[in-house]
């Protein structure tokens, strides 16, 4: 029979042995899980504390990402609004350089304007200075003219007959007389033929000013040498003559002649013996104002022939009436331009015109002729006020 003892104690030395190196191997198994374990509960607690913070930081994240997403809504907006304003800047900045290109084009224009207007400028001054030259020259020569006319003035005012020469026939007379210039178209010419008898007339030449006047002149001139010297005394005579006369002066009848001056004129004579007035007129008329109603007079205008002295020929020949008149005491008659009545004024601006003159005489035909003088003075400048007188302006007034 086999010994079986050997066997189990090896097999029981065996068994120690395994169960040691078991036991052994349990503890250093248990220790690794110990360790393990404490790894793991360690690891979790890191893991846990990290979870906090990683939620933590989700949270802040989640707060952050909101926060985010409402400032980026807000940017937006704003990168919106911003885009609107961009785009009204840009829109402005093209307006701007549109505006700017504009400016530029006329400040060439502006510079190029300047350039001509410097160039004028230089120009105006050398032509100010010539004008300057020519005004001295000119003023110079207006003094000269002036003073030339001033002249003519004092000399056209000596050959008019003297008021007192004739009051000595028409004691009860008056002579308005109002140029419009320095030297007048209108004049009055008077000759005494004797104690008894006298002629006086009212002439209007063509024109006024120093034309007028040089006309004037010729007239006086001729009416001097009629009556004075050929002794032509009858009125219808003497325009008859004088036409004749002025249209030689003039060479009025030459083939070719330019010549149209002339002159309108009323002549009368008068006798203070037989109280005779004797009138003839080339277009210019005789008032008489006569029998008084209610102290007003009544006017009779004689018209005058309806042609003047010289002038532009006519296809018949000139023949001047005479007109006689058989005056009473106080009875007057007037001879004058056509200026008084042409003159414009009152609140309208219009023309005085012949019936308001004729109502201004008949009017104050009752009064003694220097009332009726101031009377026809006054009414003409007020009349006239501040408007210009157009026309030179005489009237003869006498009261038999």
């Amino acid at each position: 029979m086999i010994n079986l003892l050997p066997i189990i104690l090896v097999l029981l030395v065996a068994l120690i042995i395994i169960i040691f190196l078991k036991s052994n191997k349990q503890q250093k198994v248990n220790k690794i899980i110990t360790n393990e374990l404490n790894a793991a509960t360690t690891a979790k607690i890191q893991a846990e504390k990290e979870l906090f913070h990683l939620e933590k930081n989700v949270t802040e994240y989640e707060n952050a990402k909101l926060n985010y997403e409402e400032k980026n809504k807000k940017i937006w907006l704003m990168n919106e609004q911003v885009y609107i304003e961009k785009k009204k800047v840009d829109e402005q900045n093209e307006n701007l350089i549109t505006e700017k290109n504009k400016l530029e084009t006329e400040k060439k224009k502006v510079e190029e304007r300047v350039k001509k207007l410097w160039l004028q400028s230089t120009a105006i001054h050398t032509e100010k200075e010539k004008i300057n030259i020519l005004k001295l020259e000119i003023e110079e020569k207006h003094q000269s003219i002036k003073d030339s006319i001033d002249y003519a003035r004092v000399i056209q005012l000596a050959i008019l007959p003297p008021l007192t020469e004739i009051q000595q026939i028409f004691p009860n007379s008056f002579v308005f007389f109002n140029p419009r210039d320095v030297v007048s178209g209108d004049f009055y010419w008077f000759a005494s033929l004797n104690e008894k008898e006298c002629i006086i007339a009212a002439a209007d030449c063509t024109g006024h000013g120093v034309p007028g006047a040089f006309m004037s002149m010729i007239g006086n001139t001729l009416l001097n040498e009629i009556v004075n010297d050929k002794k032509i005394h009858a009125p219808d005579e003497i325009l008859n003559t004088l036409n004749t006369s002025i249209r030689a002066a003039l060479k009025q009848d030459d083939e070719g002649s330019e010549t149209r001056d002339g002159m309108d004129i009323a002549i009368c004579k008068y006798n203070s013996e037989t109280r005779l007035l004797t009138y003839s007129g080339a277009n210019r008329p005789l008032y008489l104002v006569q029998n008084y109603e209610n102290e007003i007079g009544i006017l009779q205008e004689i018209k005058a022939n309806k042609f003047p002295i010289g002038g532009i020929r006519m296809e018949f020949e000139k023949v001047f009436t005479a007109h006689e008149f058989q005056l009473k005491t106080n009875d007057c008659f007037y001879i004058f331009s056509d200026g008084y009545a042409d003159q414009f004024g009152g609140p309208r601006g219009k023309k005085f015109m012949t019936p308001n003159f004729q109502k201004l005489l008949c009017q104050s035909a009752t009064e003694n002729m220097n009332v009726q003088h101031q009377k026809v003075e006054f009414a003409f400048n007020k009349w006239k006020g501040n408007l210009e007188q157009v026309d030179d302006v005489l009237v003869i007034g006498v009261k038999v």
